[in-house]
């Protein structure tokens, strides 16, 4: 939202809501989107978000979570004509109740305790257990097995590094450094990604595609107090098998600065069910695609000549974070890349 003044006409037109006070709020790593805490003259309070990314499927998946499993997901907001988003200016904006209270925290903030990993468990098992229509199945991306894009991306990050060094700038530099420590795995699991996808495109049946949240890092969920638990941003929701989300708990996780720990998984595990079961070669397909997608967005920002210096060392270190010991390359790398 541009101005204040843009974000209260919208929400008056839209929603019925008249605003009393807008804060921009920071953090996310997603380029593609922006949020803000929005206060009516009533004093209640909402997130609006604006993304050009994911698809309205998310808004669709948090919907019927929100329905089947209340404190699951914050409850969305729906405009006077009932819709779930509004299109403006080619990006998608939609509202929805702000978690308010003390305790209302990421999980990168407060690690939850243990009914709270086993809460995680369970609201992620009820999400891909959700019975959706028609209707919302259309709008809901479907997973392809296909890692082109992010292939792609990586592909001309490799190829700008692999440069003239004499032309880099610093920051170039330091991540051509960071790069070239790590570039035989990383291509490793780029060829491990693409042999990968059409093996599973063939061999995975359609009855194993659910509901998925996309991207249930710790950072996308929330502690509400008492053990409870709440989910965020489902701008990647896809249908998909289970282990697109499981992996982002079983093994490691993705964030190197927050690995979960066995304790953690096992009680997860308790929360959600089999996730013993889950299939070992979706979990590397999906964890390489990861690998890339995280490695080459951020490294994007670090060479484009536009972006401020602060904004290439925040990035910068995002690389890092994947390829550091404990981050998701070596998650990737683990005993199952080698099955």
């Amino acid at each position: 939202m541009a101005t204040r003044r843009d974000t209260a006409g919208l929400l008056a037109t839209h929603y019925g809501i008249v605003v009393h006070d807008v804060a921009p709020v920071a953090g996310g790593a997603d380029l593609a989107a922006s949020l803000l805490r929005v206060t009516d003259r009533a004093g209640r309070r909402f997130a609006v978000k604006r993304t050009s990314g994911g698809s309205p499927g998310g808004l669709v998946v948090a919907a019927a979570l929100a329905t089947a499993c209340p404190g699951g997901t914050p409850c969305p907001v729906r405009t006077r004509d009932g819709r779930l988003w509004v299109e403006v200016d080619g990006s998608r904006v939609s509202v929805s109740e702000w978690l308010d209270g003390p305790s209302s925290h990421s999980a990168t903030d407060v690690t939850p305790d243990r009914h709270g990993w086993e809460s995680y468990g369970r609201l992620l098992a009820h999400l891909h257990a959700l019975p959706l229509d028609a209707e919302s199945r259309r709008l809901v991306p479907r997973e392809r097995f296909d890692p082109g894009h992010w292939v792609r991306v990586f592909d001309r990050v490799d190829s700008a590094l692999g440069g003239d060094p004499s032309a880099a700038t610093a920051h170039h530099a330091r991540l051509a450094t960071e790069w070239g420590r790590h570039r035989s795995a990383l291509h490793a699991v780029r060829e491990r990604a693409l042999s990968s996808a059409d093996r599973l495109a063939r061999r995975v049946e359609a009855a194993r595609f659910v509901p998925c949240h996309g991207d249930p890092h710790r950072g996308n969920v929330v502690s509400t107090g008492s053990g409870a638990v709440a989910l965020l941003d489902f701008d990647d929701a896809v249908l998909a098998p289970p282990e697109r989300d499981l992996m982002f708990v079983l093994g490691g996780g993705v964030l190197a600065d927050l690995p979960v720990t066995p304790r953690q998984r096992e009680r997860f595990q308790r929360g959600y069910g089999r996730a013993q079961d889950a299939d070992a070669e979706l979990l590397t397909y999906y964890r390489c695609v990861r690998v890339l997608e995280d490695v080459a967005e951020p490294a994007t920002v670090v060479l484009d000549a536009a972006a401020t210096p602060a904004l290439r060392e925040t990035h910068l270190g995002h690389v890092r974070s994947v390829l550091s010991p404990t981050g998701l390359l070596a998650q990737a790398l683990g005993p199952d890349f080698l099955r």
